[in-house]
């Protein structure tokens, strides 16, 4: 089913434009069973599939954690509470994503975002929320009332690390958010790391996005609980005909997948597609704001 979010314009004209044709789920390889998201910038409409119902979000909701962390006023330097390093053992039996910490250690901003973002750790979006709010719920307030400004009406945080499968979103929504954290300094630099090196120990860990680099992805965030199954936002830049042109896309409750990863192997053919299906390339600011940080 091929939607757009832009108000009085006909599905034929985005087929048109995309080269697609009715009916063809927008013409991209999305999963069966997921529901999808995706945007060229400079385009008018959203390609949506599949049903736009709440579902567990897991770790994508991490990019909020990131938004409301990078929209408050921060410290250079953070330390890890003795509660934090305390629960890592609970944390590690409930196999949660997480980094190694003890009491004391000092993570400064950009290594917090980059342990969020990069490898995905759980441990550190709590520390973040306690950080930035002085509480978890103080904290998920935020997080629920940064969706409510950004108009994210399908949207429901219960925690700052997405475990709790009580978060749910929509493709469209994280969407919104996606486009809403890549303008804010700093959201790019960490989700883009190949890899993560904890403060004080040896050893690096690689990003849990294994689409990065692939068909143009800079950008992402993945996800994955039994409860949510795969989940992945990306952002990718490609040229068309000499012409930067920057997707953002959402695949969220891919159920046959068992792991972020075979979530992931998914975007690039969703560029692919979706740039091979545009007649001419458009021009945007943020294709060229995020090409300059690219080169840069």
């Amino acid at each position: 089913m091929l939607v757009t979010g832009a108000v009085g314009l006909a599905l034929a004209v985005v087929a048109g434009v995309f080269g697609l044709a009715r009916g063809q789920a927008g013409g991209l390889p999305w999963p069966q069973g997921a529901q999808g998201a995706l945007q060229i910038e400079g385009m008018p409409g959203v390609l949506r599939h599949g049903a736009r119902r709440p579902t567990p979000i897991a770790s994508v909701a991490k990019v909020m954690t990131a938004y409301v962390f990078l929209k408050g006023r921060g410290r250079a330097v953070y330390t890890v509470s003795a509660e934090e390093a305390e629960r890592y053992g609970e944390r590690l039996a409930r196999q949660e994503s997480l980094v190694p910490v003890r009491a004391g250690q000092r993570y400064t901003r950009r290594q917090a975002l980059e342990a969020l973002l990069t490898v995905s750790a759980n441990n550190l979006a709590h520390e973040i929320a306690r950080w930035d709010a002085g509480s978890e719920g103080a904290f998920v307030a935020k997080m629920n009332a940064a969706a409510r400004e950004l108009g994210m009406k399908d949207t429901r945080y219960t925690d700052p690390s997405g475990f709790d499968s009580g978060t749910v979103s929509t493709a469209v929504d994280q969407l919104v958010l996606l486009r809403a954290a890549s303008r804010l300094p700093g959201f790019l630099a960490a989700a883009s790391r190949p890899w993560f090196e904890a403060p004080g120990t040896v050893g690096r860990r690689p990003t849990t996005n294994l689409a990065l680099g692939q068909q143009g992805i800079v950008a992402g965030k993945t996800g994955y609980t039994r409860a949510a199954g795969g989940n992945f936002v990306f952002l990718a830049l490609v040229r068309k005909e000499g012409v930067p042109v920057l997707v953002q896309g959402v695949i969220l409750g891919h159920r046959d997948a068992f792991s972020s990863a075979s979530t992931c192997r998914l975007a690039p053919p969703l560029v692919e597609a979706a740039v091979r299906g545009l007649e001419r390339p458009p021009r945007s600011g943020a294709a060229e704001r995020v090409q300059g940080w690219v080169a840069a």
